[in-house]
């Protein structure tokens, strides 16, 4: 059995870098009601600041006329809803409208045009005419707010180009949208598993025929990584094989290291997407262990981002088709149901945190597994403890009391379970149907609903692998 040290007299800054933002999918569902609800929701509980999605000058956008104008209705449309919705826009340009594009190439279900431009002299007017366009519509005092990412993942397939292409499309993307204001926010490469970011350095530290602008000509550094081997599929097949969570920390760490090195500290980096794998439809999203998984990681990315940003808000997603089987491994902290996922009460969880950080720390031998992060706010106290699972393991079980707290404390415990705060397990319990009729949706729900007990400072407690919880006390 283990004490989890709680000093009381150890206080710092509280980092949250969890509430960053999240993640939907792209540009068009942003249109969509029932998307809209569930960042409606999300906002509410979880509290992120920016949300980002991809193709924004997507041809179901309809950007580019048929005369060749542009025309940015749906794009001022949908973030109208963003802001709406109490989001600020994290806006990644992309993809290339077909009118545009040097080939006829694309990858996803709605087709993200992966392709450099024809001419790039009409990507620069595009974007030069869709940054007027935001500014007429919403202030430049707001647009200073957001940050403009160029393009995604363009190590992968979502770039046919080459890495000297995508620099030259960063460099007249950024120009572009810097002579509608020069305060406005760019930023990239965007690259998936924190790839190309001593090149990219490199590259925004020497001058560039495309973009005169002197010194370092970025504002932020963005990448992605997940702890997946999985290279991105156009589908929901493949095999996916985990790794542990640590891979994140490890490679935001060394990421980090390379951008003072070369930038500068001053320079935030931000971690434009994460979650437990890469796999389009993978059940390792929906299952309860995600949670633990979650809090794991922002914690251990605290000291080395700026910002983070869960990759997926919703299950309402189209990257490779719609599913609307209850629970099919999909992304988002909310299912096609609505109910909210383990993932969902983890940032509710972390959200709850306020005020200064604790000492907080385990008095046994270091596990990987086992953390917990502790705040304290007008003298209310928020505690969170997980026990992560790594993949294909059993994990490791933790039973634990509270040491540094008052003897009479009495907490109040919130547990995510299976079936309590977690509802994949009750769905694979019911068969895992395809469908649902009301009486399995109200199981469901209940499931959806976290475990409650009230709980004296010097009861043990135990976690079972792949759980958490939050325990909260006033203390005088």
């Amino acid at each position: 059995m283990k004490n989890l040290n709680i000093y009381l007299d150890q206080r710092e800054k509280l980092q949250k870098t969890w509430d960053f933002g999240v993640s939907t999918c792209h540009a068009p569902l942003l249109l969509r009601d029932d998307l809209q609800n569930h960042l409606k929701i999300i906002k509410q509980q979880c509290g992120f600041k920016y949300v980002r999605f991809h193709s924004v000058l997507n041809d179901d956008m309809e950007t580019v006329q048929p005369d060749g104008s542009f025309n940015f209705d749906k794009a001022i449309a949908v973030y109208r809803n963003v802001l709406a919705l109490g989001f600020t826009p994290f806006v990644e340009i992309s993809s290339m409208p077909s009118a545009l594009a040097s080939a006829d190439s694309y990858i996803c279900e709605y087709k993200f045009r992966n392709a450099p431009p024809a001419d790039w002299e009409k990507w620069k007017k595009l974007v030069t005419a869709f940054t007027s366009a935001l500014t007429a519509a919403f202030g430049e005092k707001e647009v200073r707010n957001w940050y403009f990412e160029v393009w995604n993942e363009p190590d992968i397939s979502f770039w046919s180009g080459t890495q000297e292409e995508y620099f030259k499309l960063y460099d007249i993307t950024r120009n572009a949208v810097k002579s509608v204001c020069s305060a406005y926010r760019v930023g990239g490469p965007a690259t998936s598993k924190t790839a190309w970011i001593g090149d990219f350095c490199d590259h925004v530290s020497n001058p560039s025929e495309f973009d005169d602008e002197e010194g370092i000509r970025c504002d932020f550094i963005s990448s992605h990584a997940y702890p997946s081997d999985l290279a991105f599929l156009n589908s929901a097949d493949g095999e996916v094989k985990l790794l542990e969570a640590d891979v994140l920390s490890d490679l935001c760490t060394k990421a980090r290291r390379v951008i003072d090195e070369k930038l500068g500290p001053e320079v935030p980096f931000i971690f434009g997407e994460w979650n437990s794998s890469a796999g389009p439809y993978a059940f390792n999203h929906d299952e309860c262990n995600n949670a633990p998984f979650i809090c794991k990681t922002v914690i251990e990315l605290n000291n080395t981002v700026q910002g983070a940003i869960f990759w997926n808000a919703s299950d309402i997603y189209e990257e490779g088709k719609f599913h609307y089987t209850p629970f099919h491994g999909g992304y988002g902290i909310v299912n096609v149901n609505d109910i909210p996922k383990s993932s969902f009460h983890a940032f509710r969880m972390l959200n709850q945190l306020s005020g200064e950080q604790l000492g907080c720390s385990f008095d046994a031998e270091k596990c990987s597994e086992h953390g917990a992060v502790a705040a304290i706010d007008n003298r209310y106290l928020r505690i969170i403890v997980w026990n992560y699972r790594q993949p294909g393991s059993e994990g490791k079980p933790l039973a634990f009391t509270f040491k540094g707290l008052p003897a009479e404390t009495v907490l109040d415990g919130e547990f995510i379970l299976p079936g309590k705060g977690s509802a994949f397990e009750t769905w694979c319990e019911l068969g895992s149907p395809d469908y649902i009729n009301r009486k399995f949706l109200d199981v469901l729900e209940e499931a959806s609903i976290p475990a409650k007990a009230v709980i004296p400072a010097t009861q043990t407690i135990e976690l079972a692998p792949g759980t958490m919880a939050m325990f909260s006390c006033k203390i005088d």
